[in-house]
């Protein structure tokens, strides 16, 4: 639901930080109620996980801290990305093959806007 307030990042950062960051949690936490909240938590600190937990959590943190005490439009920007980042990450890997259709979408996507961009 925050996506679709996505416009309302220009308009009420501070709102849609919020918003985004608790309902990207509620995400999480529906999917360790399935798994059961003691092996998801496991899996999200093993190995393999590491890196997104580290940078989802990370920039929840940061994007709370820079909308609602240092109110920075920019800080909250840039984690708001990280998070929106990290979060299709985690959502895309538990789809059969989402992983590595992800990653030739993303290589596909750069090849052809570098083709376009000028620099």
């Amino acid at each position: 639901m925050a996506f679709m307030a996505l416009p309302m990042m220009i308009v009420s950062p501070q709102k849609f930080a919020t918003a985004f960051s608790l309902g990207g949690l509620a995400v999480i936490a529906g999917i360790a109620l399935l798994r059961g909240p003691r092996a998801h938590t496991m899996h999200l600190l093993s190995r393999d996980r590491l890196l997104f937990t580290l940078s989802y959590f990370g920039s929840v943190f940061f994007t709370l801290f820079f909308s609602a005490i240092m109110h920075t439009y920019v800080g909250t920007l840039l984690c708001v990305i990280v998070q929106i980042v990290a979060l299709v990450w985690y959502v895309v890997s538990y789809l059969p093959g989402g992983v590595d259709g992800l990653q030739s979408t993303t290589r596909n996507l750069f090849g052809t806007a570098r083709t376009l961009l000028p620099f």
